[in-house]
């Protein structure tokens, strides 16, 4: 290390990078955009490579995500799957919580007893109006889980083998 570099403590250096990290647009970080598409990127990865996976993401939608990143992400199905399901497990607890839908692994993967769900009856619907949680754990899951090919939910169901087994009592 030369003069310089002595002189200017390791605790600087890391606040002057949190201030330069600070500068970017948060809107435009994408680092969280490979958790949120995992789902389906992993099904395109079937006919695609990661590079033609990353080219149709910019070119079409303008989304920068490096093949590297694509291919560390698919090397990892663990790992992403479960980063993935990160997001939407705080929505499963609060639907388990509300519905008592049985056991987390069968509600997931049947796609009939959601649907159930998602046109709810009169009764239902007046039985539910306020429940703010239990809406928008329908609506997060429709989004994020349900709107993931049933083969694709399948392919993911042993890499989340654990979780599922760890319903809200």
């Amino acid at each position: 290390m030369n003069a310089k570099e002595n002189s200017v403590s390791v605790a600087a250096v890391g606040q002057d990078l949190m201030a330069h990290a600070k500068t970017f647009d948060m809107a435009g970080n994408k680092r969280g955009l490979v958790v949120e598409l995992f789902p389906a990127i992993f099904a395109a990865s079937e006919r695609m490579s990661a590079r033609g996976i990353s080219r149709f993401l910019k070119e079409k939608h303008g989304i920068k995500i490096s093949a590297v990143t694509v291919t560390k992400a698919l090397n990892e199905p663990k790992r992403s799957w479960n980063l993935f399901f990160d997001t939407i497990e705080p929505h499963i607890i609060n639907y388990e919580k509300l519905e008592k839908p049985g056991k987390r692994e069968d509600f997931l993967f049947n796609d009939q007893a959601f649907k159930a769900i998602q046109f709810p009856g009169r009764d239902l619907l007046r039985k539910h109006l306020l429940k703010f949680e239990l809406a928008r754990a329908i609506d997060v899951l429709r989004e994020k889980w349900f709107a993931i090919d049933h083969e694709t939910r399948l392919k993911a169901r042993p890499y989340l083998a654990e979780r599922l087994l760890g319903k809200v009592k």
